[in-house]
């Protein structure tokens, strides 16, 4: 990632967690409820990933975003500790949606996911905000 592309990467990204937020709300809507689990990840995954490459960091993996969350955001105080444990509470949770057939999620599971993803996806688009960054026409 280069200066230049730098932004557009996050405003990419911050559309892409808007869809899959969506698609989860559509999911639960629909009584999908796993998979609604699993778009309600992609969509605070998304979101962190736009943080990070707001700073010109790019994670190559799952556990290297949540690294790199912790290394630059978590320790140095400028994000909440609870905002980790809501990120691998979420990863979990997806990991069991997508792979564990027997594990079966409510439409309050779903919910609860999609709540906790929108929550982070909001505190990290009022930073970008900030830091003049446009997301798209989401709130």
């Amino acid at each position: 990632m280069t200066e230049d592309n730098r932004e557009a990467n996050a405003v990419d990204e911050l559309a892409r967690g808007g869809q899959s937020l969506d698609a989860a709300a559509t999911l639960i809507a629909a009584g999908l409820h796993a998979d609604a689990v699993s778009r309600a990840y992609y969509g605070a995954y998304h979101h962190l990933r736009a943080l990070l490459y707001s700073r010109g960091l790019e994670p190559r993996s799952h556990a290297g975003a949540l690294h790199l969350l912790n290394v630059e955001f978590i320790r140095p105080g400028v994000l909440a500790s609870a905002n980790n444990r809501l990120l691998s509470g979420l990863q979990r949770s997806r990991e069991l949606a997508d792979y564990d057939p027997a594990v079966l999620f409510s439409a309050d599971d779903a919910q609860v996911a999609l709540d906790d993803a929108r929550a982070f996806a909001a505190e990290v688009r009022r930073m970008l905000k900030a830091a003049g960054i446009a997301p798209p026409g989401r709130g």
